[in-house]
């Protein structure tokens, strides 16, 4: 299921006048069609038939949940999508969500991309010359200040300083279509080129490796990881900090050439994955391209890149890493429009459960994004507007908050056409 232009112009007089229900359709089925109880996703013997709250219950509650209060939360649930039923209480639902393990939520997430068929061959998203750009980030993450929470994140006090209470997360971004593809919270002092290793084996599989082109900053100057996208027989775009292959760069004379970066038995300590270190051990060096663009401040910055000059010029380059810069602006819309630090838990399962259930909504929105700018060019273009206009942002978070859920989960039918009607009439 796809919103691609041909699909929108062979029903154009629809488009104007109600959102087609399928967009809405594919959230239901994914949470659904996920919560099938299976050992993957659950500790023990939970969530049966007889289980007061489903599997998928707790889906959607986690997805659509407004970040109030635990207690609101469950009142607002209960009384609108599950009428009929005596409300749980918090310690209900606190001690039942210490069987779901956090990858349920990652799982819901992977399942909404798939449904959603992102794909390079779907013309319905964006791509920069036929690749994806994959923005690689790591930030630190504020949690709950519970001796709990210290302990199962590796946060100890000196007897002369108090540590704050961070995590470590690491994500891949799809930054021309506002995707979150992957995020792992880690302990605040675990490495980010781990976490980012990790990040790329499980968005492997979601994407097409050929047609993707990851870009990171200058923490990720490392060899093992050029040699991990290259063996996915993907590509990188990375910034390098100015003391690193000293060496190799002193031979370069032009702003744009071929280098070649030494195995050495240092580097190569550097290194992981067993199957990597066994392979590059054989080798000499790993060869890549050096570019050095010139900003408009007249700095100049070093890219290290295995794109070749006939796929991708420095002007290219240039801007593929110039888009990096959206992995930033996602963030900030998850932690201040979408409240990823608004944690409900004391433990680090519960946190990282409320941080993954975040992933599905932030991605919804990111797709209604697409689709409500799809929708109004073509309403703009029926009235012989040409200008570009975009959905409000902000607006739509608040009719993601406020509607969304009764589109979705309420069992009255006129609710939910009414909340549809009200929704699409609010963002166009």
């Amino acid at each position: 299921m796809s919103f691609a232009i041909p699909d929108l112009e062979l029903n154009f007089n629809n488009v104007r006048n109600e959102l087609p229900w399928e967009l809405f359709d594919v959230i239901n089925d994914t949470i659904n069609k996920t919560s099938v109880v299976c050992p993957e996703y659950v500790i023990g013997n939970h969530f049966t038939s007889n289980s007061q709250m489903s599997l998928a219950d707790f889906g959607f509650f986690f997805t659509f949940r407004n970040g109030k209060t635990l207690q609101s939360d469950i009142e607002n649930y209960m009384s609108n999508f599950k009428m009929g039923i005596d409300p749980f209480s918090k310690q209900y639902l606190s001690k039942q969500r210490m069987f779901i393990k956090p990858e349920y939520f990652k799982s819901l997430n992977r399942n909404f991309l798939c449904n959603i068929d992102y794909s390079i061959n779907n013309p319905s998203f964006k791509t920069y010359k036929g690749f994806f750009l994959l923005g690689c980030d790591g930030s630190d993450e504020k949690l709950p200040d519970f001796p709990q929470i210290r302990e199962e994140f590796n946060i100890h006090n000196t007897p002369r300083y108090t540590k704050p209470c961070m995590g470590k997360f690491s994500s891949i971004q799809d930054v021309l279509n506002g995707f979150l593809l992957d995020g792992i919270l880690g302990n605040y002092k675990e490495g980010e080129l781990p976490l980012m290793q990790e990040n790329l084996s499980n968005v492997e599989n979601m994407i097409c490796p050929e047609k993707s082109i990851f870009i990171f900053d200058r923490n990720y100057n490392a060899m093992e990881l050029y040699a991990r996208i290259i063996e996915m027989n993907s590509y990188f775009v990375v910034r390098l900090k100015n003391e690193f292959y000293k060496k190799e760069r002193s031979k370069i004379t032009s702003n744009d050439s071929p280098i070649q970066l030494e195995l050495t038995s240092d580097r190569l300590k550097k290194f992981h994955n067993p199957d990597l270190k066994e392979k590059y051990s054989q080798m000499w060096t790993i060869d890549l391209r050096i570019v050095t663009i010139t900003l408009k401040n007249g700095k100049t910055e070093t890219l290290l890149t295995n794109l070749p000059q006939e796929i991708m010029t420095i002007d290219n380059l240039e801007y593929i890493y110039g888009k990096r810069w959206g992995i930033e602006t996602n963030y900030n819309t998850l932690k201040n429009r979408f409240y990823i630090e608004n944690y409900s838990s004391k433990k680090r399962i519960g946190i990282e459960q409320d941080l993954y259930s975040k992933f599905l909504i932030f991605n919804i929105f990111n797709y209604l994004k697409l689709a409500f700018n799809m929708l109004i060019l073509m309403d703009k273009y029926l009235q012989c507007i040409y200008e570009e206009y975009r959905v409000d942002q902000a607006n739509l978070i608040r009719n993601i908050n406020d509607h969304l859920p009764f589109i979705v989960l309420s069992p009255v039918a006129e609710l939910r056409k009414s909340k549809l009607n009200l929704f699409y009439k609010s963002c166009m």
